[in-house]
């Protein structure tokens, strides 16, 4: 997207949400499993290769960021 650092996609657990939107049950008995795709930054897919993906989403929740911006600065 013009105008963004973000250069990759972290798939991830829609966390914010929690299980609810993780699974969603299907009629007839299956179940639909929900994922975000997260626009990041070439620092932020560094941070999470040395420190998990946990920690990368400790540190948008500590700075408070919209993770969904493509627009947003960096965390890592």
């Amino acid at each position: 997207m013009p105008g963004s650092a973000c250069t990759h996609l972290l798939v991830s657990l829609p966390y914010l949400h929690g299980p609810d939107l993780e699974h969603c049950p299907l009629p007839g008995g299956g179940h639909a499993r929900f994922l975000w795709l997260l626009p990041v930054t070439d620092s932020e897919i560094a941070y999470r290769r040395a420190h998990g993906t946990e920690a990368l989403e400790r540190l948008f929740d500590e700075a408070g960021v919209n993770p969904v911006d493509p627009r947003r600065a960096p965390v890592a």
